[in-house]
């Protein structure tokens, strides 16, 4: 009886991780379509919207179409398509490790500026001078102890 119960419970739990994936039709139909498609009920303006702005001869076309949020799903998608030039173009999303590595970054730049009282851009610029051994020190300096 508890092996059953046990089974059953696993069951669950595998079908509960399960998510049903992203159908990127629209997406790649406004990018590089032959011709315009029917909306289902499917259809996200918000995704849509977030998906081409990532393009940056996209960004204008996505921010008028953003003024414009009371329109219907087959509106917002035939002002899309009607205006995005048809071409490839590629977008890497941002990974987990280059975010990462991409505020680890800041966080450097901000601690020289503080440290030498430079604005950001020049301290890009010291970034670039500066030695390990002069990075090393100058991030202990920043640290002020006590409990985090």
């Amino acid at each position: 009886m508890l092996n059953v119960l046990l089974e059953e419970r696993k069951e669950e739990i595998v079908e509960e991780k399960v998510k049903p994936r992203y159908d990127w039709r629209y997406e790649n139909n406004l990018i590089s379509g032959k011709k315009p498609i029917e909306i289902d009920g499917d259809y996200s303006q918000w995704r849509t919207n977030l998906i081409l702005s990532n393009h940056r001869d996209l960004i204008f076309i996505v921010d008028e179409i953003n003024r414009h949020h009371n329109v219907s799903d087959q509106m917002h998608y035939n002002y899309l398509y009607a205006h995005i030039r048809k071409q490839k173009r590629f977008a890497k999303g941002e990974t987990k490790e280059d975010r990462k590595a991409r505020e680890a970054k800041e966080a450097l730049i901000d601690s020289i500026a503080e440290y030498y009282k430079y604005n950001t851009i020049r301290a890009r610029e010291a970034l670039q001078i500066l030695t390990p051994e002069q990075i090393e020190k100058i991030r202990k300096g920043k640290e002020k102890g006590g409990v985090k």
